[in-house]
């Protein structure tokens, strides 16, 4: 117990700076966020949102100069999950053909990312909610499972996206972690609760990991690009997306 206590007390410290905000290392790995929240098991749809099929939206906030996506949680606030760029095109309308495109995504990930006529939207907009946020009201972090291995993870929780909190040196645990997005009505009016489940590995088995395949038989593989996987891979295995996070900073 008390090592549990100890595994729980270093996890609150990870998200002791944390307010709603997720900054990811690059553009590419904002834009693999932004795909994989098109499937039906993700993030965003499992609240109903994310758009239209053939529409992904690209919002640019011009006065923090980052690009971001808004996920409405249902007890505690908006979740921004943003990478701090200059803007990729001053079009407004992007086909997914588009050479911009070809920059970050590899020949087999837009293969397998777009199935129809996909294009990409880039309105400018500027979210306000933080002229309203109020430091004095914190969110209650509230962690729902704690996992012990990769492989229990990936077959119990079925992440679509895995976050991972990178340790400062070789010697401490990277920190896993994935959104509990099952609804919870808070103990009081003005409670903000966000649920996780994490992990901690001390293998750091996802540095320069970019996706984990778990395969029929629940073997994980570690993949750093998603290099000769077909249509029928998809449908046999199950993936998900490693994010690297840069901060928790507010833009």
């Amino acid at each position: 117990m008390q090592e549990f206590k100890k595994k729980i007390a270093i996890a609150r410290k990870n998200f002791e700076n944390f307010k709603n905000y997720i900054e990811l290392e690059n553009f590419r790995d904002f834009l693999l966020f932004v795909l994989n929240s098109q499937v039906s098991s993700n993030i965003l749809q499992q609240l109903g949102i994310g758009g239209g099929k053939d529409v992904i939206n690209l919002p640019y906030n011009p006065l923090f100069k980052i690009y971001y996506q808004k996920i409405n949680l249902i007890s505690a606030g908006s979740l921004i999950i943003y990478v701090k760029s200059e803007p990729i095109s001053d079009e407004f309308i992007l086909d997914k053909d588009d050479p911009i495109f070809k920059e970050y995504l590899r020949q087999n990930e837009r293969e397998l990312a777009f199935r129809g006529k996909e294009k990409f939207l880039t309105p400018k907009i500027t979210d306000c909610t933080f002229l309203t946020e109020i430091d004095t009201n914190p969110i209650t972090l509230k962690f729902d499972d704690l996992y012990y291995d990769l492989k229990s993870f990936m077959a119990v929780a079925e992440p679509n996206i895995l976050f991972v909190r990178d340790a400062p040196s070789e010697s401490e645990p990277d920190l896993i972690f994935a959104f509990n997005l099952m609804p919870e009505i808070p103990g009081k009016s003005d409670e903000k609760v966000l649920k996780l489940d994490i992990l901690f590995d001390s293998e750091h088995k996802t540095r320069n990991i970019k996706y984990i395949k778990r395969e029929e038989d629940y073997e994980l593989k570690y993949l750093e690009n998603l290099t000769s996987i077909s249509h029928s891979d998809i449908f046999k295995s199950a993936f998900s997306l490693i994010l690297h996070i840069k901060s928790f900073e507010k833009p």
